[in-house]
């Protein structure tokens, strides 16, 4: 149960980081320092400056909420799948994640287009309300409640 809380309560709050980080992206007008996708600047790993540090943290951040996000869901499959509330929403924020990352990338190679940015931004929030909803389930859960 703890590995479970942890997960779930990382992926709500590792989700609103990159949301803030999103939004700085922006604000500062960052958006297109790295003009390809998946690569920036045609690296793995760009040469780190001014608005390409800010545009490449917010992909490299995405490897974090990504890590918390699939294996909250990935425990939920293996140990909690009696708890259907958990099971569910972990299982739609894995696929809306998967959904987000796509349309990022839309997003870029569009060169910020706003119907897709704006999309962009509706979905993290949407992803944000699911593992919000996945750690007040887990929150809830009775702490001596069993995995099965």
């Amino acid at each position: 149960m703890t590995l479970l809380r942890v997960l779930a309560y990382g992926s709500a709050v590792s989700t609103y980081v990159l949301i803030l980080i999103g939004g700085y992206v922006t604000f500062s007008g960052s958006g297109l320092a790295c003009p390809d996708w998946p690569l920036c600047h045609g690296q793995i790993v760009p040469p780190l400056y001014g608005p390409v540090l800010i545009e490449y943290s917010h992909r490299l951040f995405t490897l974090v909420v990504s890590t918390f996000i699939s294996a909250t869901t990935l425990l939920a499959w293996i140990r909690y799948r009696r708890a259907r509330g958990i099971l569910a929403f972990s299982t739609a924020s894995f696929i809306l994640l998967v959904a987000q990352i796509l349309l990022g990338m839309v997003t870029v190679r569009t060169e910020l287009n706003p119907v897709f940015s704006t999309a962009h931004l509706a979905l993290a929030t949407g992803l944000f309300g699911v593992v919000l909803l996945t750690a007040v389930r887990v929150h809830n859960m009775p702490s001596g409640a069993q995995p099965h």
